[in-house]
């Protein structure tokens, strides 16, 4: 009996725990409630997702690998535990609540098994897109290995918190807002002398030990009562030197080998389709690796959703043809046919909605507005640390930098603070609002900043 082939519609991915996982604030302190195993499965997926994306992919591994990373039971096969993990997971619900507004999602959409080849494809339900990709300020950042290597899931809930917070140094909890975040529930430690033993110690003894920063604890008491934790955070030496810029830029330069692996598969995607291999040679000389890769991956999709019964041949017609520009303009032109307001980005509609109603305030609603965009002073200097780091990221363009480089990298981080402060001084000054003082400034890096900014417009003014 003659074996068939099997059609393997998604790249194959490795798990690296140098790989980086980018959340926007909003998830980290959004509720909800997983297991340790179903966390995990998460941060790989977290850690896939690239910078450049521009939608949550389907991600295929070898089920062996991902069960290295998850662990399993005794007694039970890996390929059977991580299924049943999986089934969890997709019932399971993230509750966003934002502006007023309750938002309730999968976590994932989709979870193929294939038993016989031992391999398991997920993806991320689309509708958390914002919360992954597109995140310009208000976003946190760490390495996968600083989360897969802890046993609790509190231990990973409070590293997130903290993280958010490292540049500030501190992060002050209510106790309310930790059990919230921790999606702890009431009956679960009632007495602080049980959550600090089960949460806070576990998590201070796993996190400091095993993760790139370390965390110190003090107790805010309302007469006897803790009321509040104040986190003291600092960076561990051990894990996060100078090679933090090295291994940034090596998940860029990943990125990037990754399109050039891309280029070498499409070759194995078509063998895989069952085109001939003098077809193939035609197909790969004639036409460009964007037009070959894009109706390669337009006939996997329809083959997945049985749209295709002859992959070989439809393939070939797919890219002489190009079905997928085809079948892309003809959706555009529907789109533009029952409204055009449809074709206009979710952020685009939001920031002219927004800039209406900023026009046709009162002055002092105006200010009330600006001041909740703008947000905390805390959340001001965070976001002022964020820009500085992303544009030195940016200008250092070579994996070993020297010294000139290193030097115009952070002139220009210096650079992106001082513009953004300018910006928030001049739109203060638009609104009739008080400068922010220099007292006001948490960051000692920053206060001086600030400081030099404030006498050079007293200069300039003189």
């Amino acid at each position: 009996m003659k074996k068939t082939s099997v059609v393997q519609p998604y790249d194959l991915e490795s798990i690296n725990i140098k790989n980086w996982v980018t959340k926007s604030n909003i998830l980290i302190e959004s509720t909800y409630k997983l297991s340790l195993q179903e966390q995990r499965i998460l941060l790989i997926m977290a850690s896939k997702v690239q910078p450049n994306d521009e939608t949550l992919k389907t991600y295929r591994f070898r089920a062996k690998d991902f069960i290295e990373i998850v662990g399993n039971k005794k007694g039970t096969g890996f390929y059977s535990y991580l299924k049943e993990i999986v089934n969890g997971l997709q019932t399971k619900i993230l509750t966003i609540k934002e502006k007023g507004r309750q938002r309730n999602y999968n976590w994932v959409i989709t979870s193929i098994y294939e038993e016989n080849e031992g391999y398991i494809t997920l993806q991320f339900h689309p509708s958390l897109k914002y919360l992954f990709l597109e995140l310009k300020e208000k976003f946190t950042s760490y390495q996968l290995e600083n989360v897969v290597r802890l046993n609790s899931v509190y231990s990973i809930r409070i590293y997130e918190l903290l993280k958010q917070y490292e540049r500030l140094r501190k992060r002050e909890l209510t106790l309310e807002e930790l059990r919230h975040f921790l999606a702890i529930e009431p009956t679960k430690y009632k007495q602080y002398g049980h959550f600090k033993s089960k949460v806070l110690a576990v998590a201070q003894k796993e996190i400091n030990n095993k993760t790139d920063i370390h965390f110190e604890f003090v107790e805010i008491k309302t007469g006897r009562k803790v009321t509040s934790i104040e986190f003291i955070i600092t960076s561990s030496p051990a894990l996060n030197d100078a090679s933090s810029t090295q291994e940034k830029k090596l998940e860029l330069n990943q990125s990037l080998s990754k399109l050039e692996d891309n280029t070498n598969s499409l070759q194995d995607d078509l063998v895989g389709l069952g085109v001939k291999s003098e077809k193939i040679e035609w197909l790969l000389s004639e036409f460009t690796k964007e037009h070959l890769e894009r109706n390669i991956r337009y006939t996997q999709d329809r083959l997945i959703t049985g749209d295709v019964t002859h992959p070989h041949s439809y393939v070939v017609k797919a890219i002489q043809k190009d079905y997928a520009k085809l079948s892309h303009e003809s959706k555009l032109l529907q789109s533009k046919k029952t409204t055009k307001k449809e074709l206009v980005p979710d952020f685009m509609v939001t920031a002219r909605e927004k800039q209406q109603t900023f026009n046709k305030s009162t002055l002092k609603e105006k200010q009330e507005l600006f001041l909740k965009e703008i947000g905390t002073q805390i959340e001001f200097e965070e976001r002022l640390l964020q820009f500085q780091e992303l544009k030195r990221m940016l200008i250092l363009s070579s994996d070993e930098p020297n010294h000139e480089e290193v030097k115009k990298a952070q002139e220009a981080g210096l650079q992106e603070v001082i513009r953004n402060m300018k910006e928030d001084l001049k739109k203060r000054q638009e609104l009739d609002l008080e400068p922010r003082l220099v007292k006001d400034f948490k960051n000692i890096e920053l206060k001086k900043i600030y400081k030099k900014v404030l006498q050079s417009k007293i200069s300039n003014k003189n």
